[in-house]
Order: C-alpha cells, then structure tokens, then sequence
C-alpha cells in the first residue's frame, strides 16, 4: 500500500464517517478547542488533530496528531479510528505499523463505516507485512461497501469476481457489480463491463450495450493512455457490428449521459 494513496484519502475519510472537521476561525476558537481536547472531548480531539496533521493554524505535527486521533479513537469514534489508521499506514511522522492500523479499521468496519471497509478489504487484497495476503477476506469487506454503494468496492470486488480470487469465477456477478459502479460513472467499471459484454462472454452478450459502455469509458476517463484503450476497444466492437447497431449503441451512450450521467454520483 503507498503512502501516496493514504496522503490522499487522509481528509477523506472524515467525510465519510460522518465527521467534518474544521478549522477555528480565530485564536480563541483554538485555545477553546485545546482545553476541550485535553478535558477529554472526542470531537475536539481529532478537529484539533487535523489541525497538527495538516499544520492549520499550529505547527505541523503528525505525532501530535496521532496521539490526538487514538485518545478519540478509543473512545470509539470512528473518524478518530480511520484517521489514526491512516496514519498508521502512511508512516510519516510516526513509526508505520500495518498490523495495528487493521486492528482500528476492523474497529470501524464493524460499525458499518464503508471507507473502513473498503480500505480493510484492500489491505487484506494486497497484504501488507505483517498482515498476510488474504483474498477471501478481502472480498468479504468489499461486499460490505459495496452493499453501502461505495463504487470503488464495487469495483474492487467485481474484479475479484471476474478473476476468481477470494471468490468462484463468476462473470455473471461481476458484470452485476461492475454495472451498479458503472452507472455511478466509474470508467474503469465501464470498461469492463464493456468488455464483459462483447461477443464470445456467453448470454450476457449484448454488442450494442458492449459498445455503449466502451463509448462512455472513451469519453469520460480522465487518463489519456485508458481513454484511447477503451476507443481501441470500442472501434475493434465496431468491425463486427451493423451500422443500425452503432447508430443503437450510440445513442443508448447519450442517453445514458443526458440522464443518469447528469446525475450526482
């Protein structure tokens, strides 16, 4: 797991659990909040710990923070725990230390927060010593977000499906799963479905729905190198298509756009 990804999901989570921290306005706000936290305020403690994790208003201190995020965390707090794992698994600022960043998002897991989940799930996908490799455990936390609605476990535990780890192959669930992301207009899970759906996948072949999804995943992927894949995709579908079939696909592909691609996600 890079520290990269945890740097950027940091602020993330907050929202997620259903805390937003933010900053005090003024000098007072922050000695108030201090004396809060110190009385033992879980809610002031992990404001104030953003605020040493980011170096808001004080100076930066990430083990500051840590400490601030595990005195909420142990309270239970659920945005305290994720931080604090967070940390944990990043390792700048304090010691890195895998196996205990699981033990606090399995915490926050089984209080049904689905980033803990879908952050536990990839850890145990990957593994990351000490936490052994486990893919069966990993798809159980990815459904868990998933069933929450959370697109990137969706995803994730698509591919496991699709792959057969962790789960038997079964392609008719993955493409289950990858529709419910890539009507959230996730492109990766657009292009897969895409590909899913092409000629040759058994009796979930559909060539103009293939097209559609490949278009979409053509247009809307951010990445240069994954846009022209999926349009290299798209335009090998379209040598054994009918022309009524593209002209289909393509307007299926702008409906798709004019409503549920409207919508927020």
């Amino acid at each position: 797991m890079s520290g990269r990804f945890f740097q950027v999901v940091a602020g993330v989570c907050l929202l997620v659990a259903g805390v937003c921290a933010q900053a005090p306005p003024a000098d007072g706000s922050l000695t108030d909040l201090q004396r809060r936290a110190k009385n033992g305020d879980a809610d002031a403690q992990i404001t104030l710990g953003t605020l040493y994790e980011a170096g808001d208003r004080v100076p930066r201190d990430v083990a500051r923070a840590a400490t601030l995020y595990r005195q909420a965390a142990q309270t239970g707090h659920v945005g305290a725990q994720i931080n604090l794992a967070i940390l944990l698994l990043d390792g700048q600022g304090i010691r890195r230390d895998p196996a205990e960043a699981v033990a606090w998002l399995r915490r926050a897991a089984t209080h049904g927060n689905a980033f803990a989940q879908l952050t536990l799930g990839s850890l145990y996908e990957t593994g990351d010593a000490p936490v052994a490799r486990d893919e069966r455990e990993a798809a159980t936390w990815y459904r868990r977000a998933a069933d929450q609605g959370l697109v990137p476990a969706q995803y994730l535990l698509a591919r496991l499906y699709e792959e057969g780890r962790g789960v038997p192959r079964d392609l008719d669930e993955a493409a289950a799963w990858y529709r419910k992301a890539a009507d959230r207009a996730d492109p990766a899970a657009q292009f897969r479905l895409g590909l899913l759906m092409r000629p040759g996948n058994g009796a979930r072949t559909d060539v103009v729905e293939a097209h559609k999804w490949l278009n979409l995943a053509a247009s809307r992927w951010e990445n240069k190198e994954h846009r022209i894949e999926a349009a290299a995709r798209r335009e090998a579908l379209e040598a054994v298509m009918t022309s009524d079939q593209i002209s289909e696909a393509t307007k299926r592909a702008l409906r798709w756009q004019d409503t549920v691609g409207l919508q927020p996600h």
